[in-house]
């Protein structure tokens, strides 16, 4: 069967790249056996009994051809080819050229200036914020979950809001903390619903600041607007970030760790109160992936070939004129077939011309991306088991970084997801105890 997809990986590091060949299943032994993978320096031919898709490559790398030294066959199975291949060079700046930029973007929030609301805890919905309405609403200065680090810095004045400001980020929003409802417990630096005692958010400074977590947050509007405000979650009048976007916001507060390496401790609660974390391990060399479009038999017109192909399966390739021909490689030239009747003259003469295999280019894109190893623990036996480990991690200096729960399962799903990719790509076996292997790609919601 054709090919179907084909996806490449290499860190910018290293000299080797990791290549998956993806296939429909198929159970005929024969057309099998036809099949031929061919590595040269320039690029990949897959090669049919009747086509050949090739993927040119020869403008990003210099693959190295020696059997010995540079091409690894990992593993083979009926739908899935992994490869590992040697580099004798690469070409950064084309490879660059052909990768697509996906940049951080600014969050929006669904409030302006005109509208009135109330802010009470999603729990309870009992009233921490009373109606008002905001002179000034506006995103963070900075990109950071740490927002600490920008009002009460250690080498300068801390900067405080007023009454009519409110500053949003990922998961939170900063507020006077004049503007508290007397309905809040504070207990040192965390702020706490004073009917359910839910952790609503945090100090940021006495008189200078207080940090609100979103998704803690029920918004109560109030008043005429032109665009009235739903009531519900105030994480709704966010727009909702792709597991890209959300990644590039979050390694804005990675912390080194190695000049290899970087972390990132995640928390989250979920509605009914289980308290999830996840930790992070992420490579900071950068991640290359080469991928073609999806679904690639769609660009071939292979359908009568394939149906020639299985109808003579059961029958010798040298039985035939007709099944000999359909072997012929690029020959222009015309067979001629005579013959002769009683009187040796030709009684009729037949022309055919010799079919050429045809060549599919399979185009590739380029996409940047970031390697993870990470632990997931989402219940209280796992993050008892699990101790040790957090508190290493705690003890290391890894700052807690609250999001929301939605926000935890879209990164989750995207990272289980591309897990599978990982594991036949770079031939992993998995094992919990040292942490699931995953890529984050860096797409534009265009290719989404």
């Amino acid at each position: 069967m054709p090919l179907e997809l084909i996806v490449i990986s290499l860190m910018r590091t290293s000299k080797w790249i990791n290549v998956l060949m993806l296939n429909s299943p198929d159970e005929d032994k024969a057309r099998q056996q036809t099949r031929r993978i061919d590595v040269s320096a320039n690029g990949i031919r897959w090669i049919e009994r009747d086509f050949e898709q090739f993927t040119p490559l020869g403008k990003f790398f210099e693959i190295n051809t020696n059997p010995e030294a540079g091409i690894t066959v990992d593993k083979e199975t009926n739908n899935a080819t992994a490869l590992k291949l040697s580099l004798v060079h690469i070409n950064d700046a084309a490879l660059d050229q052909q990768t697509v930029d996906v940049s951080i973007e600014d969050l929006h929030l669904l409030l302006n200036e005109s509208m009135a609301c109330g802010l009470h805890c999603s729990n309870c919905y009992n009233e921490l914020v009373p109606v008002r309405r905001y002179d000034c609403i506006r995103p963070m200065p900075v990109y950071t979950m740490e927002p600490i680090k920008y009002f009460c810095p250690s080498d300068k004045k801390p900067t405080s809001l007023a009454e009519g400001e409110l500053l949003y980020a990922l998961n939170y929003i900063v507020i006077s903390p004049k503007i508290l409802g007397k309905r809040v417990i504070q207990c040192g630096q965390h702020i706490h619903c004073g009917r359910c005692l839910q952790l609503v958010g945090e100090s940021l400074g006495e008189k200078v600041a207080t940090q609100l977590y979103v998704d803690t947050l029920w918004v109560a509007p109030r008043g005429q607007s032109e665009v009235q405000l739903p009531e519900g979650r105030l994480e709704q009048l966010f727009g909702q970030l792709t597991a890209s976007q959300l990644m590039l916001h979050l390694l804005q507060d990675a912390v080194p760790i190695s000049e290899e390496k970087t972390r990132l401790f995640l928390k989250t609660v979920r509605p009914d109160g289980q308290l999830h974390y996840m930790l992070l391990l992420v490579d900071t060399s950068q991640l290359h992936l080469l991928r073609s479009k999806l679904s690639l038999i769609e660009d071939l017109n292979v359908s009568s070939s394939l149906k020639y192909t299985d109808d003579d399966t059961n029958e010798d390739s040298d039985s035939s004129s007709e099944s000999s021909s359909d072997c012929t490689s690029d020959s222009d030239l015309d067979a001629v077939e005579t013959s002769d009747d009683d009187e040796g003259e030709p009684k009729a003469k037949r022309q055919r011309r010799a079919e050429t295999k045809p060549v599919h280019e399979v185009k590739v894109r380029g996409y940047r991306g970031c390697r993870i190893n990470y632990h997931i623990f989402s219940s209280d036996e796992e993050l008892a088991a699990n101790h040790e480990m957090i508190e290493k991690w705690r003890r290391e200096g890894t700052p807690m970084l609250r999001i929301s729960y939605v926000m935890m399962m879209d990164l989750l799903r995207e990272l289980n997801v591309n897990e599978l990719l990982v594991a036949t790509l770079e031939r992993i076996a998995p094992d919990e105890k040292e942490g699931h292997i995953s890529y984050i790609i860096y797409e534009p919601v265009e290719d989404m």
